[in-house]
Order: structure tokens, then sequence, then C-alpha cells
């Protein structure tokens, strides 16, 4: 779901709403959602039922760009959004993973043009591990990394979605990163929607060939073999209410006892141009939530699930939700759909910054962008080159 990342992070920059959750993480088990994916965390979770959300979510997961630690300016739009997130994780104590994807266009740099994706694992390794130094830098240092967001999705382009050989190199770099900055690498970050199961208008396999055969072929570069976490990303399954993509996916993998972790998900509230409205019944929202209630729990070996999208980031999708995408639990006033309180056991709405100031809780940016040393002020090329070292 990347292809959303620069319109949320857009929202993020503006928004003048922060998340607070006043706990520390606790470990976490299967059968519910204990993560969330959203571009920010600028959104506020305060109120009387603020312990029971807080009880429940314990991971926050944001994708980025490989290239966000290219030069000053390159890159400037994510890297304010991901100096927030750090900031935001940090202050609210929670657990961050961090999932490489594409760059939405090509970024200029010294050396030339750094293009949507590596041009080989040497570039991979020096970005990726710049990223992984500067959020240790800053005190929140990275415990998962999610070598690449759903590389088997042939919606957005070949430019965008690396083969499988190449995805399965940035599994094994992400790995021998995660060696050096102690966290751990999660491989496939597969998309259901590109796997075969009957009857359904998102059975693409036999066209794309991204489904089981990809993932049998990426399984068979990784380097080690038979990594012990994988992440899917199940909403078609959700959507449709079968088991049927979840279940191809688990029989590629060369060890089924794999974890699995669906580090995204969302029910939606409308797509692809149809409303598909909050009510309980099958393929509208609250019915959706309740089927991934059910799904996460029957299923032992899903260790974690992140939920994509919080509160919808403005009026604008709102108004135009029925011709675009939208998984929100909470709309843009911060009101509960139905979702929301099947997930999180409440219908209590989520409050505004000034409400929050009034509680004594932390308005937007101290949780944020204004906590996190800014690592280009007043250095310039000589702090740059601790993040990028020459090739």
């Amino acid at each position: 779901m990347f292809s959303r990342c620069k319109r949320l992070a857009l929202c993020a920059l503006c928004s003048s709403l922060a998340l607070w959750l006043a706990c520390a993480p606790a470990s976490a088990g299967a059968g519910r959602v204990d993560g969330v994916s959203d571009q920010s965390l600028r959104t506020e979770w305060v109120g009387g039922s603020a312990a029971a959300r807080a009880d429940r979510i314990h991971y926050a997961r944001m994708v980025i760009p490989w290239d966000v630690m290219a030069e000053p300016g390159g890159e400037s739009l994510h890297f304010e959004l991901l100096t927030a997130w750090l900031g935001d994780v940090k202050a609210l104590g929670l657990i961050p993973d961090l999932a490489i994807a594409q760059a939405e266009a090509p970024v200029s740099e010294s050396g030339g043009l750094l293009p949507r994706v590596p041009g080989s694992q040497a570039l991979y390794q020096r970005y990726v591990g710049a990223l992984l130094s500067y959020a240790a830098s800053v005190g929140e240092p990275i415990a998962y990394l999610e070598a690449w967001n759903e590389p088997n999705n042939a919606g957005l382009g070949a430019t965008g979605h690396p083969a499988a050989r190449t995805a399965a190199e940035y599994m094994s770099s992400a790995t021998d990163l995660c060696a050096a900055h102690s966290c751990t690498s999660i491989a496939g970050d597969f998309l259901d929607a590109e796997y075969r199961w009957a009857g359904h208008a998102e059975a693409h396999e036999g066209a794309t060939g991204m489904g089981a055969a990809y993932e049998r072929e990426y399984d068979s570069y990784l380097s080690p073999v038979n990594p012990p976490n994988w992440g899917f990303h199940p909403y078609a399954s959700v959507k449709y209410e079968t088991t049927e993509a979840i279940a191809e996916f688990r029989g590629a993998l060369a060890d089924p006892s794999d974890s699995i972790w669906f580090t995204e998900v969302g029910v939606y509230e409308c797509k692809g141009g149809r409303q598909t409205g909050s009510g309980g019944e099958r393929g509208e929202q609250e019915g959706g939530a309740r089927y991934l209630e059910q799904l996460i729990s029957s299923e032992p070996d899903v260790a974690h699930t992140f939920y994509y999208e919080l509160r919808s980031p403005s009026a604008e999708q709102e108004e135009q939700c029925p011709h675009g995408e939208d998984t929100s639990l909470y709309n843009y006033t911060g009101q509960a759909r139905g979702a929301a309180r099947l997930i999180f056991r409440s219908a209590s709405p989520l409050r505004s910054t000034a409400t929050a100031a009034a509680d004594g809780l932390p308005a937007a940016g101290q949780a944020g962008v204004d906590d996190v040393s800014e690592p280009f002020a007043g250095v310039g090329e000589n702090l740059w080159q601790l993040w990028i070292p020459a090739p």
C-alpha cells in the first residue's frame, strides 16, 4: 500500500494531532490486532478508553522509501515524516518495525540519479544501513526490518517491483544488516491479491505469476535459507472471507510452521469506486473486522497483526471515498466506526489536540519532529558522510 505514502506524509506534516498511548509495550500473541501500520502516528488516542486500546497495541510499522537517507533535499518529505514517526514511537513506548519500499520517483544525488529501486545490493545496504544507523542515533533503534514491501504486487508496474531473485537478495541483505544492527528481518511481505483461489476477481496468479510461484522462486534464492518470520498482507482474504490465499502462501513455504506476520491488513469502508458500507454484513467494514478477528484467532502461526490506517487522513479522502480507498477505523472527525468498536471494544472517539492539552498531554510536535534532532542542520556534508559512507 506504499502508493498512499505521499498523501499520508503530507497529511502527517500538516496534521494538528499527535498519537498518545500511556503504556509500555508488553508481549502480545496471536488472535488480536497488536500493531498499527500507518505512515504517521500523529493521531490522538486519549480519553476514557485509552487504556483498552493501549493494552492491545504494542507495535508501530512504517513503509519508507529505500533511499530516504538520500542527500538533503532529495528525500526531504519522507525524511521529515520518518523523524516525526521515530519521535512518536519513542515517546509512546511502541516497538518500531520498518518496511523498505520503492521510491515514488528517482532522486538526484551527488553520484547521479537514484532509481526507484536499488540498482545493486551494495546500494541497498548502503542506504538501508544508514537508515538503521540514524534511527539508533536518535534513540529509537529499529527492532524489525521488512526487507521489501509487497515485492509481488504487480499492480504498480514492473519498474517498482523487483523480480523474485532481486527481492530475495534484498532479504539476504536485510538479514546481514540486522546482524550488525541488532534487529530481526522479515521475509516475504507478499500481497495476497496475487495468489490464486476459486471464484474471485483478484486471483491474478495465472496472468502475473506473482503468487505461490513467485514465492517459491523467491525462497529458492534466499541466503540463509528458511528464515523464521514471513510477512503477508491478507486484504483480499478478509474482503472475500476466504482462507484459500493464506493456505496457498503457507503451502509454498519451505517450513509451513514458520511464524507469519500480517504486517498489513485493513477492512475497506470503500474501494474501487464502490462504497462498501460500515454495516456488519459480509463485504462491509464491520463485518470484515469481525472476520479479521476470527481469522487471526484461528490461525495459530500468525504472530502479529498490523492494522492499516487508524484515522482517515483528510476530509477530502472521505468525500472522495467512493472513488478511492479507505480502511480507516475512525473517520476524519475522530468518530469510531463499527470496525473500531469491534477491534478496540470501545466506541470512544479520538480527541483533538486542544482537548489533550487541557488534560496535560503532549500536543502535535512534542512527540514528533520537534523532539528529534535535525541531522543536517548547520553541519552539511561532514555529518552527511556519517550516514552515507563513500562506496
